[in-house]
């Protein structure tokens, strides 16, 4: 721990700063995940996320200078452990195929911290441009890059990482602690993670094909965070996603048609169909299902089905399932004959 925290020092905010404290965290991560979490005492890796934000405030990145593509190669490691981690509970998850299971662990304020340290250091340099001496002219550093790719890239951390840290988070699978002040920072936490990430999803143009990924996204974000019941209680989380729009310079074009049809309608949509109860929900028989339809259920969130096979096993898909053959879909799960019937969000 005395190995970070000597760099979370005032005189050490800056790019530089910041390269230098993300290969540390790299090199020390099995002593971070052991650090003890104790009532009314700032971790390592709150000091961190503390750490990366000031110097968000202070640093204007278009003037900064020592700014090179080594944050890349440290978000590709940083997110290499992030998954790794959760590989740990979901492999043996998915190996059960037992759609009725529950997951061996929750997530804790840890988990939160570490993938929020990577989001925070991410949109800190979202716009960076390095020189590129082949094409003689300044390339992004970070780009959207194919879903199902190996290396770092925003569409496929979004389908990939934080699509798994929502299977896990799946029906509120989340820690509560006997501390008032411990479960008020993971609130603060979890509407961080929400905000953060919808910009990013908002922000990236998916393909077609890909929309399955986005709308099962944005609906288990929802589901797993549970933030509130009434549109106006994500009116502070919606300021802060909107902020983004202003900040960053790389833009899609859409980006704030996307924030305010989710405000305006999709996010309302949702509550509604949360508030109903079971029975005045739309059931269809699995043989009925089209590839378009979103299902839920309780232990599995929403997804899509791919495949209703002549036994009843079905390929659901949704981001943060196993990747196969450039989809994330979870092949072969025993979902009832085709006459069972699931539940469809419309």
């Amino acid at each position: 721990m005395e190995k970070i925290a000597k760099y979370l020092k005032e005189d050490n905010e800056s790019v530089e700063g910041i390269k230098t404290l993300l290969g540390s965290i790299i090199t020390n991560w099995a002593a971070l995940q052991k650090e003890l979490l104790i009532e009314t005492t700032e971790t390592i890796n709150d000091q961190v996320l503390s750490f990366i934000n000031k110097v968000d405030e202070k640093v204007n990145m278009e003037e900064a200078e020592g700014i090179d593509d080594q944050v890349y190669v440290s978000l590709q490691k940083l997110s290499d452990r992030i998954n790794k981690q959760y590989d740990v509970i979901l492999n043996p998850y998915f190996k059960k195929k037992g759609i009725t299971d529950e997951m061996d662990q929750p997530l804790e304020i840890r988990d939160f911290t570490n993938l929020l340290i990577l989001i925070d250091s991410l949109l800190m340099h979202y716009d960076i441009e390095v020189y590129d001496e082949d094409k003689d002219l300044n390339v992004k550093v970070f780009v959207e890059g194919k879903i199902a790719q190996k290396q770092f890239g925003i569409k496929n951390f979004l389908a990939k990482t934080v699509g798994k840290f929502l299977v896990i988070a799946n029906n509120n699978n989340i820690k509560s602690y006997d501390d008032q002040a411990l479960n008020d920072k993971l609130a603060n936490y979890k509407k961080q993670i929400f905000a953060k990430a919808m910009f990013l999803i908002f922000n990236v143009s998916w393909l077609p094909k890909e929309r399955t990924y986005k709308n099962t996204l944005v609906l288990n974000m929802l589901h797993s965070m549970e933030l509130g019941n009434e549109a106006e209680d994500y009116g502070d989380i919606m300021a802060v996603i909107l902020s983004y729009t202003q900040k960053i310079k790389n833009l899609n074009p859409d980006v704030v048609r996307e924030c305010t049809n989710f405000y305006e309608y999709y996010l309302p949509k949702y509550l509604d169909w949360k508030k109903l109860e079971i029975k005045e929900r739309t059931f269809l028989p699995l043989s009925q299902i089209e590839e378009y339809n979103i299902l839920f259920a309780k232990k599995l969130g929403f997804y899509t089905v791919d495949i209703v096979q002549s036994n009843g096993n079905s390929d659901i898909i949704r981001a943060g399932y196993p990747l196969v053959k450039d989809h994330f879909v979870w092949e072969n799960v025993p979902m009832g004959d085709k006459s069972k019937k699931v539940v469809i969000y419309q």
